[in-house]
């Protein structure tokens, strides 16, 4: 079986994109759901560290600062390279897309693709995000 992913906002491309919902591509976009989860609870660790510091120009607080920063940067990292591998794009849409869309479009359209591959629904549940099948 396979979805026909709609790409037109993303790319520009009227050609709806036909990726196999195989056992490969469920697992592709499993682990790219569970990398987001891990980097979201990093992200929580350094925000509750960071909530009793009071000199955010220390060293603690530029280590924090740091690591909040490299888990911005895993996160486009990952969002783009998932999309890129499912949908098997050319280094140059990969380009256009980092330079064209901002993140929040492109984490929006990966967690899209992902609930596609593996026919779940990702609901905002308070502040977490719970898989329903």
């Amino acid at each position: 079986m396979a979805v026909k992913i709609d790409v037109k906002e993303l790319l520009g491309q009227a050609k709806k994109v036909e990726v196999k919902t195989t056992t490969k591509n469920f697992k592709k976009a499993i682990a790219f759901m569970r990398s987001l989860n891990k980097i979201q609870l990093d992200q929580r660790h350094i925000e509750k560290q960071g909530d009793g510091l009071e000199d955010f120009n220390s060293v603690e607080g530029l280590e924090l600062s740091d690591k909040s920063m490299g888990s911005m940067i895993e996160m486009a990292d990952t969002s783009t390279q998932y999309i890129a591998e499912t949908l098997k794009l050319s280094n140059k849409q990969v380009e256009k897309l980092e330079e064209e869309k901002d993140m929040d479009e492109v984490m929006a359209f990966a967690m899209k693709l992902a609930e596609e591959v593996t026919g779940t629904k990702a609901e905002k549940a308070g502040e977490k995000e719970t898989l329903k099948a």
